[in-house]
């Protein structure tokens, strides 16, 4: 006997000790703070907002500066033809240790002043792709958050659980206590303690696995939360807190403009139609305007001129008209077609699915509701007949197997309820993540 006693003893120690409370939002925050898959997405966000800033649209102009200088000293011996006269012995020039540079600085700028409106476009189309960006990050972190929900409300229907199985192992110990005295006293026979042994051998067995299936749950949601110790022990919230006043036709509309899969589908199918306009737009000529102010500056002991100057404007206007490249425009334009055609395809398709499982989700939901009150009503009438079933078995007027039915259907019962406590909650969770209302419901 004593060593049932030492189990219990230990357990119930060891989950009371050094407790603290952990509420949902705890849970998420940590969990979103730690998540790798998180931060990667938000990098991503953060490289697609620098890569679709105005300046790579192609409506800036270009502004570059050069400049350059080279300078030499040579040794020269020049020999001038018989026909060019200078004076009087000059035929012959000797030049030792003679100086050459020249600077040269100049200012460009050149402009696309028209290319099909390929820059509008282009920065309608950075403005979706970065709304993208966003839609993604939020969709990563709706999942991180379901996932924790999920994660946290298992934790919570497993600790039910196992206080249940803890109860009725108390139970069947106390009875196999009981019929330990009795039989010492002849009061009854050896099959009914043995019965009672066994009894208690079954309960220590289940509540032995649920302990388990609890280790890892917490297991689970410590890992997730990124607590480096992953055997602490957190004291859970057990409100279970429904939402009875959804209306489907509310939901519909919030999930039709806010859900992120069908915001993140619609944002491909208008990128997909921007894609077609810059395709367009490469049927257009291209006109450039270009200018710059050069400055050169030119000395050599060598030359006939031994130093120039010059400096100014140039200006001018370039226009470019494709007359054929060997169809390649007009696939990229016929594909981009296309393209839209498949996103149009892909933005039903999600629609559709995500209203149907909206639906499918809201009325379990409801059912499940139901469901919860009429189980809380049973609850309390399986826990009224087992308590009058212990006090006839106690005075003898109810055998040992009817006694064991009585406390089998209200553990069952117990496990049945709070399983259904648990996935009415994550269905409610779902339709909040189907609406896009999670983050504001967490």
């Amino acid at each position: 006997m004593n060593r049932y006693i030492l189990i219990i003893t230990t357990l119930i120690i060891t989950n009371s000790f050094a407790q603290q409370t952990l509420t949902l939002e705890d849970a998420i925050e940590k969990a979103i703070n730690k998540s790798h898959q998180i931060a990667i997405i938000r990098n991503d966000k953060k490289i697609i907002d620098n890569n679709t800033q105005i300046g790579a649209a192609g409506i800036l102009p270009n502004i570059t500066i050069s400049t350059g200088y080279s300078g030499s000293i040579n040794n020269s011996n020049i020999n001038l033809n018989d026909f060019l006269e200078f004076g009087e012995n000059t035929s012959n020039i000797d030049a030792n240790k003679a100086k050459s540079s020249n600077l040269s600085n100049s200012i460009n700028l050149n402009y696309r002043l028209f290319k099909g409106f390929t820059g509008i476009y282009t920065l309608q189309k950075f403005s979706k792709q970065r709304k993208l960006a966003q839609e993604n990050l939020r969709a990563q972190i709706e999942n991180k958050i379901l996932d924790i929900i999920t994660l946290y409300y298992d934790l919570l229907n497993k600790e039910n659980i196992y206080n249940v199985l803890l109860e009725t192992y108390n139970v069947s110990l106390d009875r196999y206590k009981k019929s330990e005295e009795k039989y010492e006293y002849g009061a009854i026979s050896k099959i009914e303690v043995l019965n009672a042994e066994v009894d208690l051998n079954t309960d220590l067995i289940n509540f032995k696995e649920s302990e388990d299936n609890l280790k890892s749950a917490k297991l689970n949601l410590n890992l997730e939360i990124g607590t480096t110790n992953t055997q602490e022990i957190y004291k859970l919230e057990k409100d279970f807190i429904f939402n009875s006043s959804l209306n489907i036709d509310t939901l519909k509309y919030l999930t039709y403009i806010n859900n992120s899969s069908i915001i993140i589908s619609n944002l491909n199918f208008l990128i997909a139609k921007q894609n077609l306009k810059l395709s367009k737009s490469n049927f257009s000529p291209s006109v450039d305007f270009f200018t710059s102010y050069s400055y050169n500056s030119m000395k050599s002991e060598t030359s006939f001129i031994s130093e120039q100057e010059d400096y100014g404007f140039v200006g001018g206007i370039s226009v470019e008209l494709p007359i054929f490249t060997s169809s390649i425009k007009r696939s990229q334009f016929k594909n981009a077609k296309i393209d839209i055609d498949s996103k149009q395809h892909q933005l039903n398709y999600i629609q559709e699915s995500i209203i149907t499982s909206l639906i499918n989700t809201f009325y379990s939901y409801q059912s499940n509701l139901e469901k919860i009150q009429l189980q809380k009503r049973n609850l309390n009438t399986y826990e009224v007949n087992f308590e009058k079933s212990r006090e006839l078995y106690q005075i003898g007027q109810l055998n040992s197997i009817q006694f064991r039915e009585s406390q089998n259907n209200l553990s069952r019962f117990r496990i049945n309820y709070s399983s259904s406590l648990f996935q009415a909650k994550i269905q409610e969770y779902i339709l909040y993540q189907l609406s896009g209302q999670l983050e504001n419901t967490k």
